[in-house]
């Protein structure tokens, strides 16, 4: 086989390179499902840490009421103890 100026082609190389561009893109598209797999993979993952970390943070907003709520009611019980005691102490003697 010859060129449009004469030359002579190689013929089996040219098919050798072709064989072997060949193998090559089917391993660069192997490559890349394997990469969209890999990615989608993650995506999921990372839903799961949102998820995980959305109600982690709804937590802690339930954690910060009981504590609101915690602080004063212990300021009352403690008074009521301190006056109990008080009031013990003057009725009997503290015997």
């Amino acid at each position: 086989m010859q060129d449009d100026f004469g030359n002579q082609l190689p013929v089996a190389a040219i098919a050798k390179r072709l064989v072997e561009g060949d193998e090559r893109m089917d391993k660069i598209e192997n490559s890349v499902a394997a990469t969209r797999e890999d990615q989608h993979e993650m995506r999921q993952q990372m839903g799961e840490m949102l998820e995980f970390f959305t109600a982690m943070k709804g937590a802690f907003k339930v954690l910060n009421w009981i504590g609101a709520f915690a602080r004063p009611v212990a300021a009352i019980v403690g008074l009521g103890v301190a006056l109990t005691g008080a009031w013990t102490a003057v009725r009997g003697g503290g015997r």
